[in-house]
């Protein structure tokens, strides 16, 4: 037997008090909706010969936690917070969150979300301290209408009309419900004869329903960059070193002191991003379903034969880092190959993040070697070094032709691709006169990338904002 939420939105006012006796009965912060009322309208007045018609339309839709079959948020959350009881209702247990959000990002219908007086994510129970007590959700007692109900699946005392969403596909369920998902939401809705017309529909209340997040994702831009530049600065390391002359080992140590720098940064800004900090150790307690558990992982076994090969540099455990370093930037990846994002699930973040650590990295590694190396008296053929530019050339080439995956700000997308293009030409430039690709040249060009990329992960993550829900 199972719990599942009944909504009939022919005859829903959107008075809203659904979703303020949700809101006073959990004592949810400002900013907090475990349940929002949505208004949806569309249509438009035409003139049709000598008199003005229209199509004009609305109906409202009350979203709540949907409690689903399959729930995505269980599925990703790296500390298994998460917990589904045998009545169907999904607990989220706040003792075990972190506060990190990824559950927000997987859910089709963006339920959780984040309440930073608790530093913890939230969400709709389905009020199962009423259920026990043999009352019902505060929701469902504040509808004047009664159009807000909940049903026992299965149950023979069921009566309840409409479709049961979670024995559809998702295609069929109602504007804004996405056409993705495969949750199989428990609540069933009578439709509004609306909900059936081909006219586009628009979420009228977006800035009223959509969470507001208390935490901004820029240490996220700042965390991925730093960890793949770690990775690529890695990687050119072990190609420039099998090519420079005997007596520099200062040389390495710098350049590998350094990745170790940008790790350490860059974990350190991954740590504080958390909402509850000291849940941290619980992150490697899903492994075997959550991308985020992984990425965790094997950032930190990158580190670790980081570590071991600046103390052992023998070229097995360099290319076993190297490799870990590959694994890494994969299940970075696939941290945001999620449903509910179609413009992450794509080639394009893979591809993405390659380039930026291959790009980043390499140009900083050729810089860092260079600085060092003029410190300590050495020189640097052409044929040690040179082929950097050439390299870099093809990666911002390569940066330029997948950057269209950013779509919430054109015209600072417009502004990125204008600045890789300024830098294509720089490196052509330097290409037609060598005179022009000295260090400070070089050093230049990497700070005008580095803004370039910083400006791209910007985009990427500017994406949360353009979900429907």
């Amino acid at each position: 037997m199972s719990y599942a939420f009944t909504f009939d939105a022919s005859a829903c006012t959107g008075c809203k008090a659904c979703q303020a006796a949700c809101k006073d009965k959990n004592d949810l912060p400002v900013g907090v909706l475990w349940r929002r009322v949505i208004e949806v309208s569309g249509g438009a007045w035409q003139q049709i010969g000598a008199a003005w018609c229209h199509d004009v339309f609305s109906y409202n839709l009350s979203m709540a936690c949907n409690h689903c079959v399959h729930p995505k948020c269980a599925g990703v959350c790296p500390v298994n917070a998460y917990n589904v009881r045998e009545d169907g209702i999904v607990i989220l247990d706040s003792s075990r969150c972190i506060g990190c959000g990824y559950c927000n990002w997987a859910c089709p219908y963006a339920v959780p979300q984040f309440n930073s007086s608790d530093g913890v994510m939230s969400k709709c129970n389905f009020c199962f301290d009423a259920l026990e007590a043999g009352g019902e959700p505060a929701c469902v007692s504040a509808c004047p209408m009664r159009v807000l109900n909940f049903e026992k699946i299965g149950s023979s005392e069921n009566d309840s009309q409409g479709r049961a969403l979670w024995e559809i596909p998702s295609t069929q369920h109602p504007f804004p419900l996405p056409p993705y998902s495969r949750t199989q939401p428990h609540i069933r809705i009578n439709s509004h004869p609306a909900m059936s017309n081909s006219l586009q529909k628009n979420v009228a209340n977006r800035e009223e329903i959509k969470p507001k997040h208390a935490k901004s994702e820029l240490p996220l831009v700042a965390f991925t960059l730093l960890a793949q530049m770690a990775v690529g600065m890695f990687w050119a390391s072990q190609l420039i070193f099998s090519f420079v002359q005997p007596g520099s080992p200062m040389v390495r140590l710098v350049s590998a002191l350094l990745v170790g720098v940008m790790l350490a940064i860059g974990m350190f800004i991954s740590f504080a991003h958390l909402g509850r900090k000291r849940n941290a150790w619980r992150v490697l307690g899903n492994l075997g379903k959550s991308s985020l558990s992984r990425e965790i992982l094997y950032l930190g076994l990158f580190g670790t034969g980081w570590l071991f090969s600046v103390l052992f540099p023998l070229p097995p455990l360099q290319f076993l880092t190297s490799c870990l370093g590959l694994i890494l930037i994969y299940t970075m990846a696939n941290v945001y190959g999620l449903r509910s994002m179609a413009v992450w699930n794509t080639w394009r973040t893979l591809a993405g993040f390659l380039s930026s650590a291959m790009l980043l990295g390499f140009y900083l590694s050729l810089i860092v070697i260079q600085v060092a190396a003029g410190s300590m008296g050495f020189a640097y053929s052409y044929s040690t070094i040179g082929w950097v530019n050439p390299a870099a050339f093809l990666f911002l080439l390569a940066e330029y032709f997948i950057s269209t995956w950013g779509k919430s700000c054109l015209p600072v997308m417009r502004l990125r691709n204008g600045m890789i293009l300024a830098a294509l030409i720089a490196l052509l430039c330097s290409f037609a006169f060598p005179f022009l690709a000295g260090l400070n040249f070089r050093i230049c060009l990497f700070i005008w990338i580095l803004v370039e990329e910083i400006l791209g992960r910007w985009l990427f993550y500017g994406e949360l904002e353009q979900r429907v829900l």
